[in-house]
Parts: structure tokens; C-alpha cells; sequence
């Protein structure tokens, strides 16, 4: 791909399947369950692409900051299948927004509780396989195949999948 501009945006990609390189003052290389965050802020040249034989599914999330300017920054966490873990929105990982990014992975047949204030705002979206999502209060379930998303309110769901999955948890106002 081409290198492109970016300002302002933070761009927290993720790949979940093969390999993904950078192409930006950074040079990294992102894998299976790596994260990583860039913050364009006055902003950079940058580029993602697969330089293997092997495909690559990736997503990217762009995030607009409550702050701006300063020198572009990169960021990057190793993620594990132990539980649910936060990407980005913390110290190690800054998006400079009011926004929280959860990696979910799902183990068949085990639900996993996501519970939202009345002020906060979810989506949920399916990365390696289908799920399920269950209100947990009493109404309808709803079912996401790969890829897809379901934006939630206020109370608590259960996610659950009928093989090993994985799912990305965006909390936001």
C-alpha cells in the first residue's frame, strides 16, 4: 500500500490472522495477537502490508483525541488467550480519548460478562469466528457472525461462542 498522511487520528490495528508490516519511521511488525497504537497527532507518513505468502486478516480503529498536537507516537502490547485484556485506553497504551479497547478471548461454551454504566456506551465485535450475545436483564439475544458488530446500552449481556473465539470490547461514552 501506499504511504498516506495522517493528523490527528490514533489508528489501533490488529491483526488476527499472519503478519502485518509497517511502513512509517517505527518499522514494526505486527502478528497474531499483537496490538498496537499509532498516534499520529502533527502527523506522519504512514503504510501497512503483507510481505509474506500467507493472507492477512486485519481491522484497524480510528479514534479522534480529546488532545492534540505532538510528535507521532507508537505503542504495542503482546496479547494472550488468558482472559479478557485491555488494548488500549490505559497508561501503556494512551488513545487520548475517553475510550477503552478489550480483547476477548472466548472459550466454548463459557460466557463472558460485559455489564455498561447509563453513561457509557459498548459495541462488541465479532473477530475470529461467530458468538453470541445474551441480555442478561431478560429480551432477545442476537447472533454475530465474523465481523460483524452490535453496539450496546446500559445493563449487562453475556458473549458466549460454540467454538474458541475472540471478540474486541470498545467502551466509550
Amino acid at each position: 500500500m501506499p504511504r498516506l498522511e495522517h493528523r490527528t487520528l490514533a489508528s489501533l490495528p490488529r491483526t488476527t490472522l499472519s503478519w502485518l508490516s509497517l511502513r512509517d519511521h517505527f518499522g514494526a511488525t505486527l502478528g497474531p495477537r499483537t496490538a498496537q497504537l499509532i498516534s499520529a497527532r502533527s502527523g506522519m507518513l504512514h503504510a501497512e502490508g503483507n510481505d509474506t505468502d500467507q493472507p492477512t486478516r486485519m481491522l484497524q480503529l480510528w479514534f479522534r483525541p480529546h488532545t492534540y498536537g505532538g510528535p507521532p507516537a507508537y505503542y504495542s502490547r503482546q496479547l494472550s488467550d488468558d482472559g479478557r485484556q485491555l488494548i488500549a485506553g490505559d497508561e501503556g497504551m494512551p488513545l487520548r480519548a475517553d475510550v477503552r479497547v478489550w480483547w476477548l478471548p472466548l472459550v466454548a461454551g463459557r460466557p463472558e460478562r460485559l455489564t455498561l454504566d447509563r453513561a457509557r456506551t459498548g459495541y462488541l465485535l465479532a473477530t475470529t469466528g461467530p458468538l453470541r450475545v445474551e441480555a442478561l436483564q431478560g429480551g432477545s439475544g442476537v447472533d454475530l457472525a465474523l465481523g460483524e458488530g452490535a453496539a450496546l446500552g446500559e445493563g449487562s449481556v453475556a458473549v458466549m461462542a460454540d467454538t474458541a473465539s475472540s471478540a474486541l470490547w470498545i467502551d466509550l461514552p
